[in-house]
């Protein structure tokens, strides 16, 4: 997976943009980009905050705190974060947006996310495994994707809730990243490049 994500990032047609939302915490997600050299393929990365405090502890805080406003989402997101709350994104037309988790994943974010770049995407493929990655992907278009994670809560999720739900993304299963990496690699025009 990470040949292919590296190759989409150095792709000029069409510009691809990472954006990591996650309910990790982000010296976890710090730590995993840099040991794979993916630090910089990010635009912007969502997570729980994190720091070592000076007697060596890890200090982690909730992306929203207890006192902060709550999403109070009626699918099942984690209480801390609503990965779904993207509302009027379906809106936006013309470029790529590679909304990964890949060990990594979180909420209310994406919308601010388009906002603040000024994007427009023709598509958006959501790689995700975890339960609380049900609620984005309900918010997908028939053009979107979603690569889900053979054999985790978020595959149980779809076929249980899915079209109940209204679920109207294409969905690709996949156990291997080597099967993620095919997949991109089938995307009109992935890999042109200067």
């Amino acid at each position: 997976m990470i040949r292919g994500v590296k190759t989409l990032k150095v792709a000029t047609n069409p510009q691809t943009t990472f954006l990591c939302l996650s309910s990790a915490n982000s010296v976890y997600i710090s730590t995993i980009l840099e040991s794979k050299g993916l630090q910089d393929l990010f635009t912007e990365i969502v997570a729980n905050p994190a720091e070592w405090d000076p007697s060596g502890l890890l200090k982690v805080r909730p992306h929203v705190g207890p006192n902060g406003p709550q999403h109070n989402c009626p699918v099942g997101c984690d209480p801390n974060i609503c990965k779904g709350d993207f509302a009027g994104f379906a809106d936006r037309s013309t470029r790529h947006v590679w909304h990964s988790r890949a060990g990594i994943s979180a909420g209310n974010e994406f919308d601010a996310f388009v906002k603040h770049h000024g994007a427009n995407y023709d598509r958006i493929i959501y790689v995700g495994d975890g339960s609380n990655d049900f609620c984005p992907i309900l918010r997908l278009r028939s053009q979107d994707m979603v690569l889900c994670r053979r054999f985790r809560a978020l595959e149980h999720r779809i076929a249980q809730e899915g079209e109940r739900r209204g679920l109207k993304c294409q969905v690709k299963y996949w156990a291997g990243a080597w099967e993620v990496e095919e997949t991109f690699k089938q995307l009109p025009d992935a890999v042109e490049t200067n």
